[in-house]
């Protein structure tokens, strides 16, 4: 009969084989030769049309983009999207951020319990707040520095909802999916052009992005699978974030942040630069991006080895600490401090009844 330590070694064993040959496919299928890279804007055709209702026209060799109804012109801008431009702040912040979310995500996203639910909530009040101001502003935009300021104000704002009791599910949901979303995107900005390149089907690579996202999240529904699908959503949102960090040190704004601008990005306004400029990420982004996703089910394993305990922290009520009575001298305040101590309590760990612990064992995300 196989020992555990054996079982831990042939289970290694048959991550790293498959590991080899998905990197392998996805290699050889997403490298495509220079040939086929998307054209430059000088390739241009004499009209294109985006499914965005709006036309590139270069017939007169400067290229601009009109309304696809009125035929009006629309004017184009910068399409940084709070990127920033090489170090500058913008740069440095998300630089910082890629790193400091990335790295305690890639090691022990089991381990850290409400910071991973915090994270899960956060980052998609970040993702869905970033992709929404950069396919709304004008050619104008907003600065870099204070778009990256309010996006991740959302983050904020999401993690700390995601800290306490009330936003435990969605954290633990949202995790789940978030990671299925960060690797479904490597996986399509992988390619020159994305995943299934051309203009009209660019809702195909949506298509594959949300069936990612939609596999994380049905992990996280069953009981059975729901810790893997805590530990590969982590994994993927930490080696998500350290592929982007390592990205912008070698290619700056270049490289797979211009992927996730191109991905995201079918506002009018940016036509020119998004649709026009292509994307066409370099041998080392391609590398960095397929090691990302190689070692973000090697990395889950990893946490599963090594934190065996429940994702759960929560302490039982016989270990929490209570004062004395003969301590408190004003009975008054002594109430006070009670009601007070609940609230913080409920709020933080949930209500402590006996309907509500019954209903958290016979509930789907009772982690």
């Amino acid at each position: 009969m196989a020992t555990p330590v054996c079982r831990h070694i042939l289970t290694f064993r048959w991550f790293f084989l498959h590991l080899c040959s998905f990197n392998f496919l996805l290699f050889a299928f997403f490298a495509p030769p220079a040939s086929a890279h998307p054209s430059p804007l000088h390739d241009l055709h004499i009209r294109q049309l985006s499914p965005r209702g709006f036309v590139i026209n270069n017939s007169t060799g400067i290229p601009q983009v009109f309304d696809s109804v009125t035929q009006r012109p629309i004017p184009q801008g910068p399409a940084t999207d709070g990127g920033g431009t090489g170090f500058d702040i913008a740069g440095i912040i998300w630089l910082a951020f890629s790193f400091v979310v990335g790295l305690p995500m890639t090691i022990a996203g089991i381990r850290l319990w409400r910071m991973t639910t915090g994270v899960g909530v956060g980052l998609a009040a970040a993702v869905c707040s970033w992709a929404a101001l950069n396919n709304t502003v004008n050619n104008n935009g907003i600065p870099d520095a204070v778009l990256t300021a309010i996006v991740l104000g959302f983050f904020v704002v999401g993690f700390v909802f995601g800290l306490f009791e009330i936003g435990r599910i969605a954290g633990i949901s949202l995790i789940g999916i978030t990671g299925g979303l960060a690797f479904g995107t490597r996986v399509v900005i992988l390619r020159p052009g994305l995943l299934v390149p051309g203009v009209n089907l660019f809702f195909a690579d949506w298509v594959v992005v949300a069936l990612f996202g939609a596999l994380g999240g049905a992990f996280i529904v069953s009981q059975k699978t729901q810790r893997a699908g805590i530990l590969v959503g982590s994994a993927s949102v930490g080696t998500f974030f350290i592929a982007l960090g390592i990205d912008l040190i070698l290619n700056r704004q270049s490289g797979m942040s211009r992927g996730l601008r191109f991905l995201f990005d079918r506002n009018a306004s940016h036509a020119l630069d998004i649709i026009g400029g292509g994307y066409t990420p370099t041998l080392r982004t391609q590398i960095t991006i397929a090691v990302s996703l190689g070692l973000t089910p090697l990395l889950a394993f990893f946490q599963h080895c090594a934190f065996k305990q429940p994702f759960s922290r929560k302490r039982p009520e016989s270990q929490k600490i209570q004062l004395p009575d003969f301590l408190v001298e004003d009975p008054d305040a002594q109430g006070r401090s009670s009601r007070r101590q609940t609230f913080l309590d409920n709020l933080w760990s949930g209500a402590q009844t006996i309907k509500a612990v019954a209903t958290r064992q016979h509930s789907r995300f009772s982690l």
